[in-house]
């Protein structure tokens, strides 16, 4: 199962103070693994410090966008024909 949480629109653009951005996600007990990234657009540098993951309160609201579509096993589509 893979859940795709993206910060887009929280985006910074241009010189800025330092920002904190915070995800909240249920993590299914047949988890194994978490993988995070970070994508930079154009030119620049991303300064990151401090990646905790803690348990909260299971009254705390998510922050997956009400989507936690499973993701495919395999590649899909790399052909490129598919039209959506």
């Amino acid at each position: 199962m893979g859940i795709n949480v993206q910060l887009y629109r929280k985006a910074s653009q241009g010189d800025c103070d330092w920002n904190q951005f915070a995800i909240v996600l249920d993590i299914p007990k047949e988890s194994h693994a978490i993988a995070f990234g970070l994508l930079l657009g154009g030119e620049g540098r991303i300064w990151v410090d401090n990646f905790p993951f803690e348990e909260v309160n299971r009254k705390t609201p998510t922050t997956d966008n009400d989507s936690q579509d499973e993701l495919p096993m395999l590649p899909l589509n790399l052909n490129f024909e598919l039209q959506q």
